[in-house]
């Protein structure tokens, strides 16, 4: 066995089989918004599979989105629509949706993508926990 502790080929191969795949690293293709316009309101149709897309609760990221954007709006639950009681474009919500991405979706260490938000009540922050490296990030409460 202290042989084997020697080789440095089977240490690294032994290594390599403890690490768990890197599986959320590729690039993540958001859809583009599905928007209509009702009046003076921007309706995001599709708002509930960005979210899922991005893995996170839709109120959070609409809480983001209209926080970032100082509109005012909500979140209908039922349609998983998002409405917006301003008007915006598509490639301002992107861009939103982006930095949000960046900021409380993709790991800062291993650039990957999956993640989770973690409230911290003792100490009244919220922290990105990478499922994939271990890392924890705290991040801007939202």
């Amino acid at each position: 066995m202290e042989e084997r502790l020697k080789d440095y080929e089977w240490l690294l191969q032994r290594l390599y089989k403890k690490i768990p795949p890197r599986s959320g690293t590729a690039e993540l293709v958001l859809p583009d918004p599905e928007m209509i316009r009702v009046g003076d309101r921007i309706i995001v149709r599709n708002f509930k599979k960005i979210a899922e897309k991005l893995k996170r609760d839709p109120y959070i990221v609409a809480r983001y989105l209209l926080k970032e954007t100082g509109a005012g709006g909500r979140y209908d639950e039922e349609t998983g629509h998002l409405i917006l009681d301003s008007e915006l474009s598509r490639q301002t919500i992107m861009e939103f949706l982006r930095r949000f991405e960046k900021t409380y979706v993709r790991c800062p260490t291993c650039m990957s993508v999956d993640t989770r938000l973690e409230r911290r009540e003792k100490e009244r922050m919220w922290a990105l926990v990478c499922e994939a490296c271990g890392a924890e990030q705290p991040v801007k409460p939202i």
